[in-house]
């Protein structure tokens, strides 16, 4: 009796050859890509004093702001591990605006390079991604791991916007919270970005609460993770790409809301309790209960994404979710 040789689909086959060339040739642009974020100097100083890439990211990434862009690479890095077996059972085809992307990225990075701009060094980082991808694998590949790949766009501090998205929710907030609390009997003043109790016969201006909304309670901190947070919701609590567009939309006025939600639970608190205890002094210290008020933001912002989700399945019908592993 002749013995049996057991046959693993694709391992001879042009098609297996093609997916073990286009692996290895992952080599290569891994080196490159360890180069310029690791070790190339890249911006942010003069003559020999400038930061790597992965310098500046450590830097942003530990301020409150963004913090989530640290952990943006291992979550795309997990949605690709997860549709492996997926990815392992298409044909490469290389594209060749693949190859025009990564050209055109190259070129970007040196620009970013000459004039001092981190931001066209991270566009130029993400764009290669793609490039890469499309060159090596093709079209059905990157539709595959093109969520992963907008995950790891979360991973770049936009700090510009703190200059001019900020300023412009912290106003908004504000103004909305000061009518809010005027349509529910509060008497309030807004100053700028900052929210003072209305005199009246018995106490004077800013006698019960005198809160100053600052850079840092702009929604700037929540903002952007809730963004990412609700991303990852939509792909796996939906599977129609109107109803993920949708939810991630929605929760730009999530994270607002969230935000106001706090100001006004600081601003109750206040009353009752006095401001010492609900926000602290100042600069001189934070109350705690300032600092657990935080977690509001992130409480709001969960429960407004699961009553999305329920009005979508109940208006137009319940999705399957997808698995977080796949069988």
């Amino acid at each position: 009796m002749s013995r049996s040789t057991t046959f693993v689909p694709g391992e001879n086959t042009p098609h297996g050859l093609a997916r073990r060339w286009s692996a290895w040739s992952l080599v290569p642009f891994g080196a490159v890509m360890v180069y310029f974020i690791f070790l190339m100097p890249y911006a942010a100083g003069y003559a020999d004093f400038r930061y790597t890439i992965a310098q500046w990211l450590k830097l942003q990434w530990s301020q409150p702001t963004w913090q989530h862009g640290a952990l943006a690479p291992c979550i795309a890095a997990f949605l690709v591990w997860r549709q492996r077996r997926s990815l392992s059972t298409l044909k490469p085809e290389s594209n060749f605006i693949g190859l025009v992307l990564i050209i055109f990225s190259l070129l970007m990075f040196w620009v970013g390079y000459r004039g001092n701009i981190y931001y066209a060094g991270f566009v130029a980082l993400q764009l290669l991604v793609a490039g890469v991808v499309l060159w090596l694998w093709g079209w059905e590949y990157f539709k595959f791991v093109s969520f992963a790949w907008f995950i790891l766009g979360f991973a770049w501090p936009y700090v510009f916007l703190e200059d001019t998205l900020a300023f412009q929710l912290r106003y908004f907030m504000v103004s909305a919270t000061s009518w809010l609390l005027n349509l529910a009997g509060i008497a309030t003043l807004q100053d700028g970005t900052s929210l003072v109790s209305a005199a009246t016969a018995l106490r004077g201006q800013g006698a019960l609460f005198n809160l100053g909304v600052d850079g840092p309670c702009s929604g700037m901190r929540s903002l952007f993770a809730l963004m990412m947070v609700s991303a990852l919701y939509g792909y796996f609590r939906q599977r129609s790409f109107w109803r993920r567009s949708l939810i991630f939309v929605l929760s730009l006025p999530l994270a607002v809301l969230a935000n106001m939600v706090r100001i006004l639970i600081l601003i109750v608190a206040s009353i009752f309790f006095g401001q010492d205890f609900a926000v602290g002094r100042g600069e001189e210290y934070t109350s705690n209960f300032h600092l657990l008020a935080g977690i509001a933001v992130f409480l709001v912002g969960l429960l407004g994404l699961k009553a999305i989700e329920a009005v979508l399945n109940r208006r137009f019908g319940n999705e399957r979710p997808l698995p977080l592993f796949e069988s």
